[in-house]
């Protein structure tokens, strides 16, 4: 539940920054940055125990914001929150031009709901409405139509959109007869690569990451094959590599994943429960935590240990929960969750500008009830990629008597973490920062060092799966 409360209060809180008029000179805006920054990140202090090192750092970007023209702000901004070397602050512009100059505003001339009415007609099997989610996803969500020019060069524009950023008519993406394609991304940022369409029911674009499945007709998939496509394209899956051995390749953790991964899980017990378990982890980045409890029986031979962590009370941190129960105060099934978070809240304002740990202890067991058909050893893939919520399972798994983690140090971003949407008065950029810090500081940090696996391995081993199946069943 405490995850998705965040991801919730996140969005709530990232729409009331979307409204707000306030347009910032540079100057101003590095100024306000460096407050919030100093004020509400709780691994400031940790992160700049060098004060004069940081001061001088500081002093010479506040130089620089004086005489800078607007468009180059950013670079600055992005300077500032570079230094604190943390893979959960993050700044962007909210534009809808990026600071290179770069995205289109760039519309169709169309008719929508004459657009609507001919798709009842015989057409192209790609022309008609696309969306890029499933009701089981979080995340912006795009309706685009797809229309066909004269050329062939096949047009998807906007219908819709949760993003304040996208407009009804303006163009997302094109598609060009030999399988190369032109796509904005969410700030319009222009990215090209090849795309893949599957039985004329999904489109995926490989160097962006996105999926569309059509709405405006009945696909001939089932929403349990579109969801395992959707799945494969993005990277999961599993599969026999012998009598012996199972792979499981999971590509993210985050919140849109969730019901693949436990999708794929349910799916093939068999394979679950071989003798020897490979999960290849590589490249992914994180996301929640409930994308790997599914795992967690098949893998561990106890329960777990788990290091709480501590939240920086501000008033941010009040207002985005105070906003969230606004959503669910009329949601009688939510009475239990409000009254937690109606909790949370009275112990952040009697402790403003404090760290506030949650429950009693600096220590929580998560009980784990080991499977009996379960595999006897089980390797997990990691490299330098691995980071967040993904990290954090690896320290979970290293608690287990049967699993070795095998390939290269993970990235390190596990100390500071929580991230939601912060205002800091500049609404023309969105900042991201943690909002807790883990227990562990400071004597067992993570942050830029990641986490050492069993066997290292080395430029020299081109296949690690073979390397893994081979040392499991040696």
């Amino acid at each position: 539940m405490k995850i998705r409360i965040f991801l919730i209060v996140a969005i709530v809180f990232f729409n009331n920054i979307v409204h707000a008029q306030t347009v910032c000179e540079c100057n101003e805006a590095l100024g306000r940055l460096i407050k919030k920054i100093e004020s509400e990140y709780p691994g400031f202090e940790e992160k700049t125990k060098d004060k004069i090192v940081y001061d001088s750092f500081k002093k010479q970007l506040m130089e620089q914001a004086s005489n800078l023209e607007k468009g180059r702000c950013f670079d600055v901004l992005k300077k500032y929150t570079s230094f604190f070397r943390d893979g959960h602050i993050w700044i962007n512009p909210a534009t809808s031009i990026n600071v290179n100059g770069a995205g289109s505003t760039e519309m169709v001339d169309i008719d929508i709901e004459s657009f609507r009415k001919r798709l009842k007609a015989d057409h192209d099997p790609l022309e008609g409405i696309w969306k890029n989610r499933f009701e089981w996803t979080g995340g912006v969500v795009y309706e685009i139509g797809i229309t066909q020019n004269s050329d062939g060069v096949k047009v998807g524009f906007v219908i819709s959109s949760t993003s304040a950023y996208w407009k009804q008519k303006e163009i997302k993406f094109r598609l060009y007869p030999n399988g190369t394609y032109e796509f904005y991304s969410f700030d319009k940022t222009l990215k090209t690569g090849t795309y893949e369409i599957f039985k004329n029911s999904i489109i995926y674009f490989k160097e962006s990451g996105a999926a569309f499945i059509i709405e405006s007709r009945q696909s001939v998939l089932t929403a349990q094959e579109t969801k395992r496509k959707v799945g494969d394209f993005y990277g999961f899956g599993i599969k026999k590599l012998s009598n012996k051995t199972s792979l499981i390749k999971l590509s993210s953790f985050d919140y849109p994943f969730v019901e693949i991964i436990e999708d794929l899980i349910t799916n093939n017990q068999s394979l679950m429960q071989y003798e020897n378990l490979i999960i290849d982890i590589r490249g992914n980045s994180g996301g929640t935590d409930n994308a790997y409890e599914m795992l967690l029986p098949y893998i561990m031979t106890n329960s777990i240990r788990n290091i709480g962590v501590e939240y920086l009370a501000t008033q941010t941190l009040v207002k985005g929960l105070e906003d969230y129960i606004k959503t669910i105060s009329n949601n009688k099934e939510k009475q239990e969750e409000i009254n937690t978070v109606t909790r949370w809240i009275g112990l952040y304002k009697k402790n403003m500008g404090k760290f506030v740990n949650l429950k009693d202890s600096i220590f929580s067991i998560q009980q784990v009830i080991p499977l009996k058909k379960s595999p006897n050893h089980v390797v997990i893939l990691t490299d330098k990629r691995v980071g967040s919520s993904a990290e954090s399972f690896v320290m979970k798994a290293k608690q287990s008597k049967k699993v070795k983690i095998i390939g290269t140090v993970t990235s390190g971003g596990l100390d500071y973490a929580a991230a939601r949407m912060f205002d800091f008065g500049c609404p023309e950029y969105l900042l991201q920062l943690p909002t807790y810090r883990s227990s562990r500081l400071p004597d067992y940090p993570i942050d830029n060092i990641g986490i050492q696996p069993d066997i290292y391995l080395d430029k020299s081993v081109n296949d690690w799966i073979n390397f893994a199946s081979g040392y499991l069943e040696r």
